[in-house]
């Protein structure tokens, strides 16, 4: 899947919030990068490279409704929450 290219390209990018880069629009066209796609980022000594993966996603991405149910069923039981609270209050870490 590793395309040699021939010759070397170079251009200025600017890193914005986060860390986020912008890829140029002819490299990703040529190289086959679509908007949402998986990349492979590695970095080796002062360079960083992009590769294209597998076009199947490698792990499950969750929709925000799924994460929002999880989040909401993400609580301890009743009597757990209890003595954990108790523990933290003989330790005088109560909230």
């Amino acid at each position: 899947m590793t395309q040699q290219i021939s010759q070397t390209q170079e251009e200025w990018l600017r890193v914005l919030t986060k860390g986020m880069v912008t890829i140029p629009k002819a490299w990703r066209e040529e190289l086959g990068f679509e908007e949402g796609e998986l990349i492979k980022a590695k970095k080796i000594a002062n360079k960083i490279i992009f590769e294209q993966t597998e076009k199947t996603t490698p792990y499950r991405v969750y929709s925000q409704a799924e994460l929002n149910k999880f989040l909401k069923d993400d609580v301890l039981p009743k009597k757990l929450a209890l003595k954990i609270d108790k523990k933290l209050e003989k330790l005088g870490r109560v909230k």
